[in-house]
């Protein structure tokens, strides 16, 4: 086992694809991601460019026609990628839990809200103390102060169907079953993204708070990078499948080095600015038939001979201190390319 950078989370070459019809869809394409017990690291980057196909794959959650080729996902010195389904079984929920990008859709429509969560925490309680019965009551007091911790009122909730949540009320019961198990590492697919402005802010703060209580690691996942720069210490970038920066949230956004991460910073509309917001030219590429070499030159405005045909890697940047780390794959930074 090669010495990992992240002492909870090490992705290493993850290479899925998905089988289609039209042709294998090259989904990533060798992701490095890493983080430590605590951090809370933001993914960003377009729609399609595999963030969510990222924390499926920490999750061993990609089904047919989808499949991981390559790749590992070290987890606390544990390789995911491959552990029986019954190992994993012992992990998911427990030590790795995730919220869902659509939480209504996530929730079970025949089981009332209550007993979703209490059935969530049975399961993971049942796994740890294999041969002990079960104690529903306590089991149920736990439910019941999730509920109330995410700001719910549990005599209430508790007894609700998924149809009868709103938006923000379906992503706080989430937030609470995914936390009732403590979890180390908590996966944050899009929180609010189906949610309105203010009740967004609401989601943040609570689960800023929660976080912070309970010391678990978030690896979230988002398009806006004003969310995750309030929210996150790291930030990776992802461009059609790959990590093409990686680094501090001040050194992401003080020192920007890959194109496409300039370029969307240049897109985000900040108080105080009166020139035009910049589009990034072109268009995401297929990834059936993805270009050769750096995937964003067809797009990018320092184009080099070398990015037609050779692929970057993910390197450190020497220009940043090292507690940054500060990382990019982009040949303007790779002298021996």
């Amino acid at each position: 086992m090669e010495q990992q950078r992240g002492d909870l989370l090490d992705i290493s070459g993850l290479r899925v694809v998905f089988n289609t019809y039209a042709g294998q869809v090259k989904a990533l394409n060798g992701v490095e991601l890493w983080m430590n017990h605590g951090e809370r690291l933001g993914v960003v980057g377009e729609t399609g460019c595999g963030k969510s196909v990222t924390a499926l794959s920490v999750m061993r959650l990609i089904e047919e026609p989808g499949e991981i080729t390559s790749g590992a996902l070290w987890f606390e010195g544990r390789n995911l990628a491959q552990l029986s389904e019954n190992d994993l079984n012992s992990i998911r929920g427990k030590d790795i839990a995730m919220i869902f990008q659509e939480p209504v859709a996530a929730l079970n429509p025949v089981m009332k809200v209550g007993a979703q969560i209490v059935e969530n925490i049975e399961c993971q309680r049942r796994s740890a103390d294999a041969g002990q019965i079960p104690d529903k009551r306590a089991f149920s007091e736990i439910m019941r102060d999730m509920l109330g911790r995410v700001g719910l009122d549990w005599q209430r909730t508790e007894n609700l169907y998924p149809h009868e949540l709103s938006g923000g009320m379906a992503q706080r019961v989430m937030i609470a079953m995914a936390l009732s198990s403590k979890p180390k590492l908590l996966i944050a697919d899009e929180p609010t993204s189906a949610l309105d402005v203010t009740i967004q802010a609401q989601i943040l703060n609570l689960l800023n708070k929660l976080v912070r209580e309970t010391q678990t690691a978030v690896l979230l996942i988002t398009h806006a990078m004003g969310v995750a720069a309030q929210f996150c210490d790291f930030i990776a970038v992802m461009y059609a499948g790959n990590v093409v920066e990686y680094g501090s949230v001040q050194s992401i956004f003080r020192n920007p080095l890959h194109p496409y991460t300039k370029g969307l910073l240049n897109a985000v509309p900040k108080i105080g600015r009166t020139d035009e917001l910049q589009s990034i030219p072109g268009i995401v590429p297929d990834l059936i038939d993805p270009p050769s070499g750096c995937r964003f030159h067809p797009r990018c405005p320092y184009r080099k001979p070398d990015c037609d045909t050779l692929e970057p890697t993910l390197r450190a940047a020497k220009t940043e201190p090292a507690a940054d780390r500060h990382h990019v794959a982009c040949f303007l930074y790779q002298n021996d390319a």
